[in-house]
């Protein structure tokens, strides 16, 4: 009785066994995820430039092109830095928050298109204001702290997107056992982003500084 019990339950056994990889579709989803981010960012990029190409919008031509072009010859490392910090840290938290949102993904969609448009809008603005040789004095200053911002903000925005799946599927009440972990995990990579965000913004400082030093 015992053997024909034992081999009535190997197949459910076996069966609970294949079934077992399937939770990891959600961390599966994550370079997916990422791609899809990016493309947001570019989809919103492509706008702004065309909302700031004449640079004659209240954000536009006397704002942002002065901000971008003017020598900041006055300007202390901490204050260039602190700036720059402060920027990055405040992107980074508003990935992090969106993980802990059941429509975290949309956000995270959200953010990136409007980060993409805004640095998109930025670009046509000096452009417009100063020519092309203002638009190479923007990018020489901006490109390596966007292109670094922008890079971690899509690391983080993986794991932000996968605690929020998670929790959209517990809000279902389909819950998993990793919601633990990754927010254990979301919570240390924030942590070294924030790190990584302030070296970025002190290499950006010194070159700005530089730069601008010798304009």
């Amino acid at each position: 009785m015992r053997a024909a019990r034992t081999a009535l339950r190997l197949p459910a056994l076996l069966q609970l066994r294949t079934k077992e990889p399937k939770r990891k579709t959600v961390s599966g989803r994550q370079p997916d995820c990422v791609v899809w981010l990016g493309a947001a960012f570019l989809a919103g990029y492509l706008p702004g430039i065309w909302l700031g190409r004449d640079g004659t919008t209240a954000l536009g031509r006397q704002q942002l092109a002065a901000w971008y072009t003017e020598s900041p010859e006055g300007t202390a490392f901490a204050a260039a830095f602190g700036a720059r910090f402060a920027v990055g840290a405040l992107q980074l938290c508003a990935v992090l928050l969106c993980g802990f949102c059941i429509w975290g993904i949309g956000l995270l969609v959200l953010f990136f298109a409007a980060r993409g448009g805004f640095l998109g809008f930025c670009a046509a603005s000096v452009a417009a204001a100063d020519g092309a040789a203002g638009l190479l004095r923007y990018r020489r200053d901006t490109a390596v702290a966007d292109v670094a911002m922008l890079l971690l903000c899509l690391w983080l925005a993986g794991w932000s997107a996968q605690l929020a799946a998670q929790l959209f599927c517990a809000a279902q009440g389909r819950a998993t056992r990793e919601t633990p972990g990754t927010v254990r995990r979301l919570l240390s990579r924030f942590a070294a982003a924030i790190v990584l965000s302030a070296a970025v913004s002190a290499v950006g400082g010194v070159l700005v500084l530089a730069v601008g030093g010798g304009r």
